[in-house]
């Protein structure tokens, strides 16, 4: 174990280091920044079995894996560069046990030096301020997963640097660090499982209007409240020039018979015939925004105006990703990973929908939900019972989520309209715009500066008159 006086140490020489560049300790820290400007080389490469080394030949140098998102890698790269300044001319390379849950004395320097120098306590203080972390209980998972992604630090990174401002317990942040980050996540976003370890930014309705800066491959998340018993939906621009395709019947007169079989209607319009078959109702149902499924997959958003009907291994060029430039960014998009509704009545998972239609169809030995339980009378909850329809509220508005993820480099906008899938005249009931920044993960920007650096070389080369390259 440290002794208090290293510990101390490690604190003050990581708060030396902040102050000696002058980096503002209230906003998240640029460690990448920090690297450079303290004369190290970085590499990014694969690491099967570790996070990150330091080496201190030469000038020294960091090398960080490719394999884990830019929350751990920034962590990572800041107890690295914690060797470098403890550690005199000692090489490290340090695992993902070294970086997280360090034993020896060492390690436990450099874990402590990194939380200070990625999460000083201006920015802590500032960031659980934003979202109400003020004690232990306050301090939930998801809650302490929004800190840690605002200061751009790992979530186990930052359950240690909460405890060790005292801001938690030592037994919260160990309750903290017994859950995974995915678990964390998917609570935040009403469900939904973001794709590999990627920062999710659940907005609602109230953040129309607001700018959101991601990294890519981050997943936006929006819940949007949506009643589909009148047919409006939130719908892309898209969605709605398609719309402008339907046609529409003209409204029958009073007591009208049914339409002939032959499918001619009044004043020349055809009518398709009375009987179709469960394929056809399908089909025009699958045409309809949201219709089609639980996890309707929608055409990709792209930047306005684009179109939507590209491949994914496409850039907004058209040309697949192995033929870009490596100088040229792609445009940013965004990409739709999950798109599903939720009824307002109770959230009902789909294994347990048969269940309640039994219910609702009268039969009294159905064990219903917690989510519908919670919706009978005191009485009755914890006892299989039927439901009556009258129980049941029609035109409940719910829910509808869109889990879109950031791709790309650039700004976009989105933007959504609530209105009709199906009546081209409809007008909007509300809008929602959101403006999205997106950035390059850490290694990719590193290696795009490093080629351009090379190229700028290779000209001053060119124009000294020098000859091949030896």
């Amino acid at each position: 174990m440290a002794s208090i006086a290293q510990r101390r140490n490690a604190l003050q020489a990581a708060d030396d280091l902040l102050n000696d560049l002058e980096i503002d300790q209230a906003e998240a820290v640029d460690v990448f920044d920090i690297v450079d400007r303290l004369g190290l080389w970085l590499v990014f490469n694969r690491l099967d079995n570790l996070l990150g080394a330091s080496v201190p030949k030469g000038n020294g140098g960091i090398m960080l894996t490719t394999q884990r998102g830019p929350a751990v890698q920034r962590y990572t790269a800041a107890h690295e560069i914690g060797h470098w300044v403890l550690d005199i001319n000692e090489p490290a390379f340090d695992s993902e046990e070294d970086i997280f849950y360090p034993t020896g004395d060492r390690e436990q320097l450099a874990q402590l030096f990194a939380g200070q120098l990625l999460m000083p306590p201006p920015l802590v203080f500032a960031a659980c301020a934003r979202h109400g972390v003020t004690d232990d209980v306050s301090a939930t998972a998801p809650a302490v997963y929004l800190v840690a992604r605002d200061m751009g630090a790992s979530y186990e990174a930052a359950s240690r640097q909460l405890s060790n401002l005292d801001i938690i317990s030592t037994a919260t942040r160990d309750d903290l660090l017994r859950r995974k980050p995915v678990q964390a996540k998917t609570e935040l976003c009403h469900g939904h499982r973001p794709r590999g370890a990627v920062d999710v930014w659940p907005v609602g309705l109230t953040a129309g209007g607001t700018q959101v800066r991601v990294t890519e491959g981050d997943e936006l998340v929006i819940t949007l409240p949506e009643n589909r018993t009148t047919a409006y939906r939130w719908m892309t621009e898209h969605e709605i020039s398609a719309r402008s395709l339907h046609v529409s019947s003209p409204e029958p007169g009073p007591f009208t018979d049914v339409v002939r079989a032959s499918g001619e209607g009044p004043e020349g319009v055809t009518r398709r015939p009375v009987h179709r078959s469960t394929a056809s109702i399908d089909r025009a149902l699958a045409r309809i925004p949201g219709n089609s499924d639980r996890r309707r997959i929608l055409p990709r958003f792209e930047s306005q105006g684009d179109d939507t009907s590209q491949h994914s291994d496409q850039d907004a060029t058209g040309l697949p990703d192995e033929s870009r430039s490596a100088l040229e960014p792609v445009s940013a998009r965004l990409v739709c990973v999950e798109d599903h509704f939720t009824a307002g009545w109770a959230r009902i998972a789909p294994s347990e929908i048969r269940s309640v239609r039994r219910a609702i169809a009268g039969r009294q030995n159905v064990a219903l939900p917690e989510s519908v339980q919670t919706e009978l009378d005191s009485e009755h909850i914890g006892q299989p019972a039927g439901l009556e329809p009258s129980m049941i509220p029609a035109a409940a508005t719910g829910e509808r989520l869109l889990a879109l993820q950031a791709s790309g480099v650039g700004s976009l906008e989105l933007d959504l309209t609530y209105t009709s899938a199906v009546d081209p005249h409809a007008q909007a009931a509300a809008t929602f715009n959101l403006s999205v920044e997106v950035t390059e993960p850490p290694q990719v920007r590193r290696r795009r500066l490093l080629l351009e650096q090379a190229l700028i070389e290779e000209d001053d080369h060119s124009d000294l008159g020098g000859g091949e390259w030896t």
